[in-house]
């Protein structure tokens, strides 16, 4: 009897999960102002490459109304439709300073579990972090419905990708 309720309840957990609506990220919100005039323009950077993946790098500068926003875009190209996320620059200064502590901490991780992770998320669910079991791998994960998780055997990249994504917004607003 335990079983079936236990049975029971994680079928109505999944269900509601499932059902949960899409969040609207910043740049949806951004971009999807009417009645204004959008201009979108990407600005390429060097590919990331993971483990078995590669994802595409942009910096996007979006114009509505006369406001400018700035996105990193990380784009990972699937047969099904495009995973991204798009981490607007205020939270790009936020992710870039979790990376740095997430190397810290990586550095004297101690843990004795089968499986752990550590990682940081921002609002519109991008997620940055490391974990595994004996073997630790980095990850990002680009969308917090539909994920596409990338992989990466340490955080040099992701580092250099996130850091060099910022110095190409900073360098845009001159």
């Amino acid at each position: 009897m335990k079983k079936q309720i236990l049975i029971v309840t994680l079928i109505f957990l999944q269900f509601g999960f499932s059902q949960e609506e899409k969040v609207i990220t910043k740049m949806d919100r951004f971009v999807s102002n009417t009645g204004s005039i959008v201009k979108l323009e990407n600005f390429y950077m060097p590919e990331l490459k993971g483990y078995s993946e590669v994802a595409k790098v942009q910096v996007r500068r979006a114009t509505s109304g006369g406001v400018v926003a700035f996105f990193l875009q990380i784009i990972k190209e699937d047969k099904y439709g495009n995973k991204n996320a798009s981490i607007a620059e205020e939270d790009l200064v936020e992710v870039i300073k979790a990376y740095d502590e997430l190397v810290v901490q990586s550095g004297s991780e101690e843990t004795n579990a089968d499986y752990f992770e550590n990682k940081f998320t921002t609002e519109d669910g991008f997620q940055i972090g490391y974990g595994g079991g004996k073997n630790r791998v980095w990850f990002l994960i680009l969308e917090k419905y539909g994920k596409s998780t990338i992989l990466f055997k340490g955080h040099e990249l992701i580092g250099d990708a996130l850091k060099e994504g910022l110095k190409k917004i900073e360098s845009l607003k001159l």
